[in-house]
């Protein structure tokens, strides 16, 4: 996928769980069973590989845990682009929607531990 962020991506591999992946319109669409494993984050986003396919422009609620010391961060983050994978699963781009003044302190101090 083509980088597009202005923020430095950090390489992570964590777990990720959604849940209630909604639209624009507060329409529920998929309820997420396959795993989500979460491949970079920076301070505005995160890319993620799921075998689901997940319309773009959805909106989810997610739970992040970077590691152990840190808190774990809940928040809301869209679909932006996507991009299918040779096997069967699918690469996502997502930007934060809404992020706390605190939460998004936290992701510009575990992005400055990579600098």
């Amino acid at each position: 996928m083509q980088e597009k962020r202005k923020d430095k991506r950090i390489p992570i591999k964590v777990q990720l769980s959604l849940s209630d992946l909604y639209t624009d319109n507060n329409m529920t669409v998929i309820d997420i069973s396959s795993p989500i494993t979460v491949t970079d984050i920076s301070a505005k986003g995160l890319g993620f590989i799921c075998k689901e396919a997940l319309p773009i422009g959805s909106i989810f609620i997610s739970n992040i845990e970077l590691d152990k010391t840190l808190p774990q961060i809940i928040t809301d983050i869209r679909i932006i682009r996507s991009h299918s994978l040779d096997d069967d699963s699918y690469q996502y781009g997502c930007e934060f929607v809404s992020i706390s003044p605190r939460v998004s302190k936290m992701l510009n101090d575990y992005e400055a531990r990579f600098l």
